[in-house]
């Protein structure tokens, strides 16, 4: 199921996802682009560890957070750049598994 999250240009927002892994394992987040290519946006080892952020995304408006629960992608001033689909997955069993997806919208924008 994609969850759909609107807001309003220059909010900031936090997407969340659920953590599937039952051990401290790499998250990652990644961002659909044009509805084809999946991009990596950031990944984080153990929920103790700093995340590191892949090329796109180093701009320090992204900020990668995770408790034993969940995992969260924060985005600062959300323009329409950000729009897009957001998945998080988590390596288990020499896997990535993909736990959730969120789909990021502008209150206002349609965007196809």
């Amino acid at each position: 199921m994609i969850t759909t999250v609107e807001v309003q240009p220059g909010e900031e927002v936090t997407l969340q996802c659920t953590n599937i892994s039952k051990h401290q394992t790499q998250a990652d987040w990644f961002k659909v682009v044009n509805q084809t290519k999946p991009t990596c946006v950031s990944s984080m080892f153990e929920s103790r560890g700093s995340a590191s952020f892949c090329d796109g995304f180093q701009n320090g408006k992204f900020i990668m957070s995770s408790n034993i629960t969940f995992v969260f992608l924060q985005i600062k001033q959300v323009n329409l750049s950000d729009v897009g689909l957001y998945f998080c997955g988590f390596y288990t069993n020499k896997h990535t598994v993909i736990s959730d997806a969120v789909e990021l919208r502008i209150q206002g924008k349609l965007v196809g």
